[in-house]
């Protein structure tokens, strides 16, 4: 199975490759990329449940990492070392990046109700557009940040009865819009880069969380069946979804790009509930509808997203 993963990532980016980003399909493209992640919640689901979501993370990580190894040698006539070389210290902050959303999702999620992991989640479209206007001098349309607005009322529906919450994951889901607010405007800046260099490091960054979180939590015991699901998860959702992110993310500006990528959080339950039967509350389906109208609204209006940038 780990082969099959392997040749079907390497089809997809293949794929991916001959794609023409730019600023008209750069929205639609982020809402692709956030539909890929959507699957991973469901091929958890399928997993034996005698692992922790820990394992499950390294994994998903070395399938990344394979992914992104086999698309630097096979995807195009620079040398993978040359590739890795430009930009480097970028590329490895925005793989830190999208490692540490991975791990604060994991650990928010044990600690405080799902809602308000989401909720705070919904928030990072706000924090991209201060960090863009902040660094990049973008300018936030009417259009988007009436989405925006509308997609956290459609969050806070999916959420009203909340759990009691510790501080401890309230603190750590905090850092998630952050992160990607940050991460975000780091692919405006991104042009001279390879978006899969930095697919690179986020495969590295998170083997070494998932093989410290391992040792500290009891070992590498992980059902073959569970192991190939973890893998195919990074290797074909994120190992193709990541290079699209990263890609058309150039184009789009911040705040919009972390926007559309809620469709992550609206299309996972729907997966799960046709696939898996696990059916969803009507709070997270009338929620749900609301932040996908909102979404594509702005991922089928691109010519108001097209940002008067400045670079600073």
């Amino acid at each position: 199975m780990y082969i099959l993963s392997a040749l079907a990532s390497r089809s997809l980016q293949s794929l991916v490759m001959r794609l023409n980003f730019n600023d008209r399909n750069g929205s639609a493209l982020v809402f692709l990329s956030g539909t890929l992640f959507s699957f991973s919640p469901l091929l958890f689901r399928w997993t034996s449940g005698e692992a922790s979501e820990w394992l499950f993370l390294l994994w998903r990580s070395v399938g990344i990492l394979v992914a992104a190894v086999v698309a630097l040698m096979l995807g195009s006539s620079t040398r993978p070392i040359d590739a890795l070389a430009v930009g480097l210290r970028k590329n490895v902050l925005a793989g830190t990046l999208m490692a540490g959303m991975s791990t604060a999702f994991i650990i928010s999620i044990a600690r405080i109700d799902a809602a308000t992991t989401l909720f705070l989640q919904s928030l990072a479209p706000f924090s991209a557009a201060l960090l863009g206007w902040w660094l990049l001098r973008e300018r936030v349309d009417l259009h988007t940040w009436a989405a925006m607005a509308t997609a956290v009322v459609g969050v806070v529906i999916m959420g009203t009865t909340w759990d009691a919450s510790n501080g401890v994951g309230i603190c750590v889901a905090a850092c998630i819009p952050l992160m990607l607010g940050v991460y975000t405007v780091l692919l405006r800046d991104s042009e001279r880069r390879d978006p899969r260099a930095q697919v690179f490091f986020t495969g590295v960054i998170g083997i070494g969380v998932g093989l410290i979180a391992g040792v500290l939590t009891g070992g590498f015991s992980l059902p073959v069946r569970d192991a190939a699901l973890a893998f195919t998860s990074g290797a074909v959702l994120l190992g193709v979804g990541l290079p699209i992110f990263n890609a058309a993310g150039r184009h789009v500006p911040a705040a919009r790009t972390s926007l559309l990528l809620l469709s992550e959080i609206v299309l996972a339950p729907i997966w799960v509930w046709l696939i898996v039967d696990e059916t969803p509350s009507g709070n997270t389906v009338a929620g749900g509808a609301v932040i996908l109208v909102a979404l594509v609204w702005v991922a089928t209006h691109p010519k108001v997203a097209i940002s008067q940038k400045r670079c600073a």
